[in-house]
Parts: structure tokens; C-alpha cells; sequence
């Protein structure tokens, strides 16, 4: 079993990933939350610090303290600082979340950045930092060298100057120095991705899987919607850009379609294309921002529709999938549906019959499958 305490400059906390899984192999911190709290420590106590893009609460439960704001795009990011915070037997609201489908309002002494996955939302944070801080800011960026993207330095320049640190263990940090004489506010460029086959215009933010290209695997997906059974309620879970409940419900105009994602920007998305392409006289939807349906407390489910991640930020795995699969059949009727898409190699339908004691493939291609489990029992 993996060591889950984690010894800070700030102190040793224990600390867990989210989702938890049995044996879990991977910490929920790594070499750069370590060296950020080391260089944090050395400054001056901030008034007001921000983190960015904190995973699993590592940053946050160590500086709590300092009670900081912690802005990032993932509501299970979220929750599990939550989880942590309590883990620790600390105050709930010693850190303050805030969704990154906003900039941070105010201005902070202490910025401590974890450099994201995405490009696009790299440059996105590095434009509205540029209302939240001052040329006397502290701004630490960073990451694992392997995870870093290779614009990172030129992107962090649209704040000001650069210096960047030694490596530690792997971890690479960027001290930035705000200049607002050199600050860009350029956002990354957005144009509406039109589908034409099914007459949709979509908006894509920053950190929304498939922002600016049609997912393939989504349009597979799509090609078999013709088959599905009726339904009253239908779920798009990790709904992305809602397309796969969008046209679901042309599909099915009296159907009550319920969006899912932990993205809070692909939920933002969700709606606005929803009422963007759907022109229904009575629609009937509802949008959550959820670890999959962790918090889902409504209906129980006749259909459910899944296009599932194989990865949690720069980690493979089907863990997600595994947890969108056993929630699923907590939420469907008896007889209810879900239907999944995936890559043929992923083998989800192994999982899907023990879960749900039955499975069908609905249809494939050399790279992708759609499967149809039916709760039975």
C-alpha cells in the first residue's frame, strides 16, 4: 500500500486520491506540490494566495493556514480537498474553492500555479491572472519536466519575466515576475465547431475534451442513436460538450435529459450548446457539475449515455470508467440502459457483464465499440 502521508515544509499530512481504489499504487501529491510548498515557505506569510490546479488538495491542505483560494476546472479536484480537509480533521472552509469558468477576482501576494494539461487552458489562466496580481506578486508555476508542455515558458511570458529554477526530483518550477508593460490578455482562440451532419453549432472553452474537432469516437457514437430504446429520462454522463445529449433529445423531444461532467467549463458548454441547438418549445434539462453522479440524488434513470475518459489528468487507467459503470447501475431502472462507447482494446464489456449481468455489442469498428448494458438485477 502506497505511503499516505504527506511531509510538507508545512507539515505531514495524510492525504488520498479521488476516486480511492483498492491498492492504490499513486500518491496524491507529487515532487512539484513539494517543491512549490518548500520555495512557499520561504516567503514571507501572503495575505491572500491562490492556487491553481491543485489535483487532490496537496497544496491546499498544507497552506490551510493561510485560508487560499483554490481555482482550478475540476470538481473532483474540488471534492477531494474536501475529503482531505476532513481527512486532517481541519475546517471545511479553511480554502476556498473557486471554478475556473471565471477569472479570480482581487489581487494576491502568492500565486502558486500547477501548469495544466491543456494548452489552451495554460494560456486561458495566464490572461486572467493578469487582473489578479501585481508586479509584486510571487507567482511559482511548475510541474513534472515529463508533463510539461513544450510552450509552457513562452506561454508563462504573457505575464511578464520568466526565471526558471532548478529542477528537483524531476519537478520543474518558473518563477514569474509579473510587467504589465509585457502582460498579454490574449485568450485562446474559440470558433464555433459546426457538425454539419447533424446541423449543430458547438462552443468548446479552454479544458473541454474535443474543444475544437468532432470526437470520433462521439461521432460512432452518434451513427447508432437511431437504435436506442425509449426513454424518460436520459443521462449524458461526462457529457463534455453535450453533443451526445443534444441530439439525444431531438431524438427524443419528451425525454428529460440530465448533463453530467466534473469539468465545470464542459458543463458551462453543455448548457449553452444545449439551448443554442435545441429549439424544443418545452425542454426539459438539467446541468451538474459532479464527480459522475457521486451527488446525483433525482430519478432513477431509463438510459444513460457514456463516452467514458481512459485517463485522470496525465495517469491511464480505467478507473474512472470502472466508477461511470458502477454508479450508472446504482442510477438506471431495473431493465434501464447504458450505453458506452470506447476504444475495442479497453474490453469494457467484461466489466459491464459482471455488473450488470448483461451486455450486447450494439455495433464496432476496427477502433471503436458501442455496448449496451441492461440492468437485470
Amino acid at each position: 500500500m502506497t505511503d499516505t502521508l504527506f511531509h510538507s515544509a508545512f507539515g505531514a499530512f495524510p492525504l488520498e486520491r479521488r476516486p480511492a481504489t483498492p491498492n492504490q499504487p499513486l500518491q496524491a501529491w507529487d515532487a512539484a506540490d513539494d517543491y512549490l510548498l518548500q520555495l512557499a515557505a520561504q516567503l514571507p506569510p501572503a495575505a491572500r494566495t491562490l492556487i491553481v490546479n491543485d489535483s487532490f488538495g496537496a497544496l491546499g491542505v498544507a497552506l490551510h493556514e493561510r485560508r487560499p483560494h483554490s481555482w482550478g476546472d475540476s470538481r473532483n479536484a474540488h471534492y477531494a480537498l474536501a475529503d482531505n480537509l476532513a481527512r486532517n480533521a481541519l475546517p471545511d472552509d479553511a480554502v476556498t474553492p473557486l471554478p475556473a469558468t471565471a477569472p479570480p477576482t482581487g489581487q494576491y501576494d502568492l500565486v502558486l500555479w500547477r501548469i495544466p494539461k491543456s494548452i489552451a487552458l495554460l494560456q486561458q489562466q495566464a490572461a486572467w491572472l493578469r487582473g489578479a496580481v501585481t508586479t509584486g506578486t510571487r507567482i511559482l508555476a511548475g510541474g513534472m519536466i515529463k508533463h510539461l508542455p513544450e510552450q509552457t515558458v513562452e506561454l508563462l511570458r504573457r505575464l511578464g519575466t520568466v526565471d526558471i529554477l532548478h529542477a528537483q526530483k524531476k519537478a520543474r518550477l518558473f518563477q514569474v515576475t509579473f510587467d504589465p508593460a509585457q502582460a498579454e490578455a490574449s485568450l485562446p482562440a474559440q470558433k464555433p465547431l459546426i457538425v454539419g451532419e447533424y446541423q449543430l453549432e458547438l462552443r468548446g472553452d479552454a479544458n473541454v475534451f474535443a474543444r475544437d474537432k468532432f470526437d470520433v469516437g462521439a461521432r460512432f457514437f452518434l451513427e447508432q442513436f437511431a437504435q436506442l430504446p425509449r426513454a424518460r429520462h436520459i443521462a449524458d454522463l461526462g457529457c463534455g460538450n453535450g453533443v451526445l445529449g443534444i441530439v439525444a433529445q431531438r431524438l427524443q423531444p419528451d425525454a428529460a435529459l440530465h448533463f453530467f461532467d466534473e469539468s465545470y467549463q464542459a458543463v458551462a458548454c453543455a448548457e449553452h450548446n444545449y439551448r443554442r441547438n435545441i429549439d424544443i418549445e418545452t425542454p426539459q434539462a438539467s446541468f451538474s457539475v459532479d464527480d459522475c453522479l457521486s451527488h446525483y440524488r433525482g430519478e432513477l434513470f431509463d438510459l444513460i449515455l457514456c463516452n467514458p475518459p481512459f485517463h485522470q489528468n496525465h495517469v491511464l487507467g480505467d478507473h474512472i470508467a470502472w466508477q461511470m459503470f458502477m454508479q450508472s447501475a446504482r442510477h438506471l431502472r431495473r431493465d434501464g440502459e447504458l450505453w458506452v462507447v470506447g476504444n475495442r482494446h479497453l474490453q469494457y464489456h467484461v466489466k459491464l457483464r459482471r455488473l450488470f449481468g448483461h451486455c450486447r455489442v450494439v455495433a464496432g469498428n476496427p477502433k471503436f465499440v458501442v455496448l449496451a448494458a441492461r440492468k437485470t438485477r
